[in-house]
């Protein structure tokens, strides 16, 4: 399997491979965690399948605060492992992976009423520096309230003394979890959605492999290999009681909730974190991609790991909190361009009892008696190196040290990058000097495959006579319907083409100006494509629109704004 078959039309063949050949891992989940164990696992040489039940990306990988850090936070409840190798597997990825995830600064203001907390965070500023192998000098730094405000002109002054400023990370959550999978793809692996396991496959009270069904084609297969990791996120327990029925959770879901503000809108000119008012936990307002990311809420809700919808409690919370630390800045609800939610699974070890803010973002890795392995808990900044110890793990199973290659995921780059890519984007744009930026961008969410989107592009604006960036955008839009395997609509819009992350109107204009392209690659018809419309643009009302209306029990923010 390629990149060339790597696509809807492909899938009957793909299913037909998957129920021939045995693999020496399946790997059920596609979100960053399995994505990142089946590229580490085609890098070693192995024979890799990957099945997941809904899209790629689709769950908590696609719903995140879209940030690769250190995990400052993590240091009040001395979680120092993790911190340690959050923070180097950010410097690795700022360095390998360039392209991809990009340095974000942060601010954290600081004022003369919490002096313990100032106290505090100068230690844990210290600590911080430490884990990253103090290699940030530069970017970590305490500012003076003069500085303090030139960055950030909408804080409040009354008991400002100054803030610190360090630095993290900010990633296309969907497109660093498809590009993932992609590399494995190009390495030999086999990847599908819309393939939920039904049940394992045994041979003397062990797991060899797992049946899945077609949800696009309506075929089952069976799926024989020499071991299955389940890296199914907040739907772990339920696939580990496809093995065994009587197990108890390794998982409880925290649903956070993020508000997205345009950019003019908000009264700073960097990333800003700070303490609700309300009740002191963390919160951020993000600058990513011309808007202000805001979140986020930390709750846990005992429910299935589906799509979760964005709650009016969650909504007033944080609209509540952000009202009481800037009031002035009137980020009303009615200044909100955007929402989303998604479920974090977290350890359940710590107690039901615990609050979400503060139980570990560490991984278990279990092992049944019958030999299935499951991954939970986790992060997006550690996911390499949590693919590396269910690797480990699985090869102990399998086949022992030297059976396969060593990792390599530590010094390749993810979908390549580096000097070849910077050429042949400074090639196209020595041509067209005058769409630099957007060449540049499609070169950054796609790398070397962007030269062969730009030759088809050009190809078109000679033959059709039609303007450039029109002509990039529909080679866009070829482009991952032919090797992102995109089956829907939503798949395409929702999680592969990036640009239109934080505006459901022009989501749906983009639906409209392409529909000719996009029903020719995905072999809709008319029919079909409004049905899908529909689907789509109910997904986008009850998904990412404020739910209901304010809260009766108190005025509007607005309004208390003006008062």
């Amino acid at each position: 399997m390629g990149l060339d078959t790597f696509n809807a039309r492909s899938r009957p063949h793909l299913f037909r491979r998957l129920s021939r050949e045995a693999f020496d891992l399946l790997i059920i989940g596609g979100g960053i965690t399995g994505a990142s164990t089946f590229r580490d696992a085609a890098l070693r040489g192995m024979r890799v399948a990957l099945v997941e039940a809904k899209d790629f990306a689709s769950g908590a990988s696609g719903r995140s605060s879209r940030l690769i850090h250190g995990g400052l936070r993590y240091l009040k409840t001395l979680d120092l492992r993790l911190v340690w190798e959050s923070c180097h597997e950010r410097n690795l990825h700022l360095r390998l992976n360039g392209r991809l995830v990009r340095p974000l600064p942060f601010l954290i203001p600081l004022y003369s009423e919490k002096g313990g907390r100032c106290l505090q965070m100068r230690l844990g500023a210290w600590l911080y520096e430490g884990m990253s192998g103090f290699k940030d000098r530069h970017a970590h730094r305490f500012l003076s309230r003069e500085e303090t405000l030139s960055l950030a002109p909408g804080l409040p002054t009354r008991g400002l003394t100054g803030g610190y400023l360090y630095r993290d990370a900010a990633v296309n959550d969907t497109r660093w979890t498809v590009e993932t999978l992609k590399d494995g793809v190009r390495n030999g692996g086999m990847a599908v959605n819309y393939a939920p396991v039904t049940a394992f496959l045994k041979q003397n009270g062990r797991v060899v492999g797992a049946t899945c069904c077609d949800r696009i084609g309506g075929a089952a297969c069976d799926i024989h290999a020499r071991a299955v990791v389940n890296a199914t996120g907040g739907s772990v327990d339920r696939v580990r009681r496809l093995d065994q029925p009587d197990l108890s959770n390794l998982v409880r879901l925290s649903k956070g909730t993020h508000l997205l503000f345009a950019e003019k809108d908000v009264p700073l000119t960097v990333t800003t974190a700070f303490f609700s008012p309300m009740d002191g936990r963390p919160l951020f307002l993000a600058r990513q991609d011309g808007c202000f990311l805001f979140g986020t809420s930390d709750d846990w809700e005992d429910t299935e790991p589906d799509a979760p919808r964005p709650g009016q409690r969650d909504v007033e919370y944080l609209l509540e909190s952000l009202w009481q630390f800037m009031p002035w800045a009137n980020l009303s609800r009615e200044r909100v361009r955007y929402v989303y939610s998604g479920f974090r699974p977290l350890l359940v070890r710590n107690g039901p009892k615990a609050d979400p803010v503060a139980v570990s973002r560490g991984t278990l890795i279990e092992v049944t008696p019958s030999g299935l392995i499951s991954v939970a808990g986790g992060k997006l900044t550690t996911a390499r190196l949590t693919a590396l110890r269910v690797l480990e793990c699985a090869i102990d199973r399998i086949g022992g040290p030297g059976t396969y290659l060593p990792c390599q995921t530590h010094r390749l780059p993810v979908g390549g990058g580096g000097e070849e890519s910077a050429e042949r984007l400074a090639y196209w744009v020595r041509q067209y000097p005058r769409w630099m930026d957007h060449l540049r961008t499609l070169y950054q969410r796609y790398g070397a495959e962007a030269h062969t989107l730009c030759s088809e592009a050009v190809a078109l604006t000679r033959r059709r006579r039609v303007d450039l960036s029109d002509a990039l955008t529909c080679a866009e839009v070829r482009h991952l319907c032919r090797r992102e395997m995109v089956c829907t609509l939503t798949d395409l819009i929702d999680r592969r083409a990036s640009a239109l992350a934080w505006n459901s109107a022009k989501r749906l204009r983009y639906l409209r100006r392409l529909s000719q392209v996009i029903r020719d690659e995905l072999d809709m018809d008319e029919e079909t494509f409004e049905a899908q419309c529909r689907d789509y643009q109910n997904h986008l009302t009850q998904f990412h629109a404020l739910p209901g209306s304010p809260s009766a029990l108190r005025p509007p923010l607005l309004q208390r704004v003006q008062t």
